[in-house]
């Protein structure tokens, strides 16, 4: 009887920590989640990237399989839900045209925007046929348009 109050004691713990925001949780080491956001640091850190919104309003900032009208949806939907900041990452220059090569949402820390952000990735991780990841504390959704 014991064992069974305890377990649900911390099953409900757990599950409150889920809903609240995470208790601090952190995507396991060496998992997609944890190299997703070193390389959305390294996106960060670099100059071949820029605010979606903005870069996609210029003819010559393209992509090379994406449909841009499909992209310029999902950076809305990924606005509107919540993100902190929606990127064209991993920009490349050719012939004077730019080709976005991928999208870094970043994430906020609220559970509920969490939530509503990894419904629309789950809808961009199909039309951009990307493997699914769901919500480990980790800072960063990438998706490749290529």
């Amino acid at each position: 009887m014991k064992k069974e109050i305890r377990r649900l004691l911390v099953g409900s713990i757990l599950a409150g920590c889920a809903l609240v925001g995470g208790c601090d949780k952190h995507p396991p080491e060496g998992s997609l989640e944890t190299r997703v956001d070193k390389h959305g640091e390294e996106i960060l850190a670099s100059s071949a990237k820029a605010e979606a919104r903005q870069w996609m309003k210029e003819p010559k900032h393209v992509f090379f399989k994406a449909n841009a009208k499909e992209v310029a949806q999902f950076v809305e939907e990924f606005y509107q839900a919540g993100a902190v900041r929606v990127l064209i990452a991993d920009i490349e220059e050719h012939d004077n045209t730019q080709f976005g090569e991928s999208l870094l949402v970043e994430l906020p820390q609220a559970a509920d925007l969490r939530a509503k952000i990894f419904e629309v990735g789950g809808r961009a991780d199909t039309a951009f046929q990307n493997d699914p990841v769901s919500d480990k504390g980790q800072k960063y959704l990438y998706y490749s348009l290529d």
